[in-house]
Order: C-alpha cells, then structure tokens, then sequence
C-alpha cells in the first residue's frame, strides 16, 4: 500500500509539473478560425484546445508571425494576418504547440490584398513605470513594427491584465507595446508604426504625462464596468486615453466586480453610495486616488454622479474630498448604451478633478453634457478642461483636496 501511495504522489506531482510546463500530452486541436475566408492580408484570429501554453499558427505549410490576443485563457488564442502574396483558394490552417502540429482546418483565401499604409492618431501609458504604451490608429496587422524614439520595441496584442486585452474587432486599431526604455512622466518621444513594404505611418510626437491618479473600480454583482475600449467617430476611446491627453496618468484597477448588492436592488442614495465607498474602496496611504462604483440606480435617474463633496454627504472629512463617483447602470437605455457608459464614467471622474458642467468655450465636450446627450458628443475634454487638469495648482485639480465647485475649479480659476 505504501507503494502504491507513492507511486500515486509521483504520478500526480509529474502531472502537475507538466501541467506548469504547459505540457498536456495530447497534441493542439484547432476549435475556431474567424474569419473562415477572405484576402490576403485579413487578420485572423485562431482558438485551439491541447498543446502547450500558446503555440504558433502555421498557414500553408509555412509558420507565421503569431500575436496573442491574451496572456488569458493560457494562450489557446491566436492571432495572425494571411499573407499578403497568398494565392487564392483553399490553404491549410493549422497550429504547432508543444512540439505538435494540429490537424489542418481550411481557410479560403478569397484574393490578393493590399498593405494598407498605418496611420497614427493618439496612445496611452498605463502606469507612472512607463513600461507600457498602447499605440492607437488604423490600418495595423499582426505584422505592424512599432518604433520609440527610433528603435523598433516589442509589441503583443494583449496584457496579462484582463481589462487591457484588445477585442478582435480593434486589432486593426490597438497595438500594445513594450519599449526599450521606461517612458517615465514628463518625457519626449516620437512614436511610428511601419508595416510590410516599409511602408510607414505619420510620426507622433508625445509627452508622458506628469501627473498621476490611481482609480479603483468596484461593481454591483450583475453590474458591468465600462468596456475598455469604445469606438466612437472612426476613433478608439478609452478612458485613459481622454486624460492622458491632458496631463494624466490613470493607474486603473478593477478591485471586486462582485460586490452583493447591499440594497437588494432598490435605488441607492448619496449616503448609500458613500457607505458603499466606505466598506469597498481601498484608499492608499499616498498619492491621488479615485473610486468609481458601477451600481444599479438611483431614484433620479441619473447617468451618474460625483457625491463626494460636502453638499451630498454632510459632515465628509476634508481628505475625502472628490473620491468618489458612481455611475448607474440600469439607468441607461439601449441607445448607445456602451458608448454613452464610458462617457459617463470619465465625465463623473471630471467631477473629481473639480471640473464642471460648463467649461466656458461653447464647444461640445465630456463635461457640458448631462442627462440629455442627444448625439453630438464626444469622449474628448475641451481646452479649457484641458488646461485646468494640466496646469492649474495640483491643490486645486487633484482628488482629496479643496473642495468641488471651489473658488479653484475649473471655471473659477479661468
């Protein structure tokens, strides 16, 4: 018995460390290929069960440069692009991982294709290490080369973080990149994208944010955050993105998106919300810091709202100020619902940086609309926003210092 007990252990720990290893032992089966068909140069996405942890998409007889659309889901999602000399009719998809190769699923190549010319419109950093910077534009493939400063930097098409992986629609539109060097606040950098037949897209000129905000996002059971990107206008929009074009970095974080809903669903109050904050906000010791809480409603029917200041919660603390903001999901029709969901949320962050509903230059933007948005708008701040979150007096902007609709907002300070 005693044998047979460690002969046991052995076999489990073996199966264990082979399972770390990515080693499954059974070879990669190949359980989608979207799309089936199209010409050269269409990006395709290919999911496989078996294998190892990722593997390489193998297209004709030939292996091909293969993107991960996440570190998630142990890299059973791959990603490539048909090459652009393909030849029409039907070629042989297959996967090589762990040593094996898959059997062959049909992709019909519908005809020749053209490299389009890359074109850049804007990025994003994620945190102050400077580690990371999405690129952000059109006319990107899985064979797209990313140059910082000159010197071509590792690309990947998704993040180990699970809200920073890119969906398949915008992988034309979305590279995330690892530079060569940490672009750390304040810096300079020329950015440009060149895809096959060196064919280049226009240089970006960008600055690294100087100022930083961790926000912490919590969410009702049942309730979603945001979709991470948007595409509004032809443009990808993110939150990031609108604030780092004027000053910020937001250090983003999905913290619980589970949380029981403590009303059982009946509409929740400014002191609701706050006691909400209360029990789910991990404020840290230093540094600025928001929360956003993704609830079900209120009795207004609100979008949503920035209630930390002393005309919602009496009695709030100084340093509470401007932390908190809430957005009310069941309280969005379908129109537009995503869109209009994320403007939400960075327009009620605005609040927390002391910016108002009327921002003074007549132009439509994130913060002079309310609860009736009509079609006409953007996830853009406007100039004057713009300068307030940049320049004004840190004391005056940052989250947890003097107190909203000041005589240091936004307006007051123009």
């Amino acid at each position: 018995m005693n044998t047979i007990s460690a002969l046991t252990r052995m076999a489990c720990t073996i199966s264990l460390a082979l399972y770390l290893l990515g080693c499954t032992c059974a070879p990669p089966q190949i359980a989608s290929v979207n799309p089936a068909s199209g010409p050269a140069g269409t990006i395709v996405e290919v999911t496989f069960t078996g294998g190892g942890l990722g593997g390489v998409v193998v297209f004709d007889g030939v292996q091909e440069e293969t993107r991960y659309a996440s570190n998630l889901g142990l890299g059973k999602r791959l990603r490539f692009t048909v090459p652009f000399g393909a030849t029409t009719g039907s070629k042989n998809v297959q996967v090589l991982s762990d040593g094996q190769t898959s059997p062959a699923v049909a992709f019909q190549v519908t005809g020749s294709g053209t490299v389009p010319t890359p074109a850049l419109d804007g990025f994003e950093v994620a945190t102050r290490e400077g580690k990371e910077i999405t690129v952000i534009g059109s006319g990107f493939n899985t064979l797209s080369r990313v140059f910082v400063d000159g010197v071509e930097v590792q690309r990947y098409a998704g993040s180990s973080l699970p809200l920073r992986e890119i969906p398949f629609d915008f992988v034309d539109n979305v590279i995330i990149c690892t530079p060569q060097s940490d672009l750390l606040p304040g810096s300079a950098h020329t950015v440009q994208v060149r895809n096959p037949n060196n064919l280049n897209s226009n240089t970006l000129n960008i600055t690294i944010p100087s100022r930083i905000c961790q926000i912490e996002f919590d969410a009702i059971d049942g309730i979603p955050v945001p979709d991470y990107y948007i595409l509004r206008n032809n443009t990808i929009n993110t939150m990031r993105r609108s604030y780092n074009a004027c000053g910020w970095i937001i250090e983003l974080s999905h913290d619980n998106l589970a949380v029981a809903d403590p009303l059982g669903g009946t509409a929740f109050s400014n002191a609701d919300l706050y006691s909400f904050w209360q029990a789910n906000a991990n404020v840290p010791a230093s540094g600025n810091f928001m929360h956003g809480a993704f609830v079900t409603m209120d009795a207004g029917g609100l979008l949503g709202i920035m209630f930390m200041n002393t005309g919602s919660v009496p009695s709030l603390p100084d340093a509470e100020r401007r932390l908190g903001f809430a957005a009310f999901r069941n309280n969005f029709g379908t129109f537009q619902r995503e869109e209009r969901y994320l403007r939400t949320t960075i327009h009620e962050a605005g609040h927390g940086f002391n910016l108002l509903h009327s921002d003074g230059d007549g132009s439509i933007t994130i913060m002079n609309q309310t609860g009736s948005l009509g079609t006409n708008w953007t996830h853009n701040f406007s100039n004057i926003s713009c300068t307030h979150l940049t320049s004004h007096a840190i004391s005056a902007v940052a989250p947890g210092q003097e107190a909203f609709g000041s005589s240091r907002s936004c307006n007051n300070l123009h």
